[in-house]
């Protein structure tokens, strides 16, 4: 199956999960975007002045293999890739930056420790998807958090705060094949 624009539903399931990472600028995101499903689940995005131009040349009996970037997969939920973190992680909300150690040791695919948290942004809450960042703000990967941010810094030092779902290192590692967290 190729690529088809996405539904109704489907955009309110992705518009939904956008509001929850980044209420100020979400509706900003499909005044610039045009979104594609592929495969019933895998979403797509397309800057929308690419998206005309392409509509200008009448490729219409071309069947793409690919269009866009990954952002995410659609199910009962949207579900970021690591590509949708970097676009829509412009703001602080749900982060938790780490040090140096700690960025190294996620990058190799470990879960952060409490000893390695710098700060954490107020909105993190248990279970919650969470950016962890280093120091500069980077985004490295995305994790799950364990702890509400008020107990981040009451834990023992060695107690695991966030659970590594995907990091940068993963495209080297190639340990796993992750679709979306």
């Amino acid at each position: 199956m190729g690529f088809r624009e996405a539904r109704e539903k489907e955009l309110k399931i992705i518009k939904r999960a956008l509001r929850f990472f980044n209420p100020e600028n979400f509706e900003n995101f499909f005044d610039k975007y045009k979104i594609f499903i592929k495969n019933k689940k895998e979403v797509f995005i397309i800057p929308k002045e690419l998206y005309s131009f392409l509509n200008s040349l009448n490729l219409s009996n071309l069947n793409p293999i690919s269009i866009g970037v990954k952002i995410g997969e659609i199910r009962r939920r949207f579900r970021l890739t690591l590509e949708g973190s970097f676009l829509i992680s412009k703001n602080e909300r749900k982060r938790v930056y780490v040090n140096e150690k700690g960025e190294m040791l996620f990058l190799y695919g470990r879960d952060i420790f409490a000893m390695s948290v710098e700060r954490v942004s107020d909105d993190v809450r248990e279970n919650d998807t969470v950016f962890v960042c280093n120091k500069r703000g980077d985004v490295l990967g995305l994790g799950r958090s364990r702890f509400n941010a008020d107990r981040f810094f009451e834990v023992e030092d060695e107690r695991i705060v966030v659970d590594n779902l995907v990091d940068r290192g993963e495209y080297l590692r190639k340990d796993k094949l992750y679709d979306a967290y």
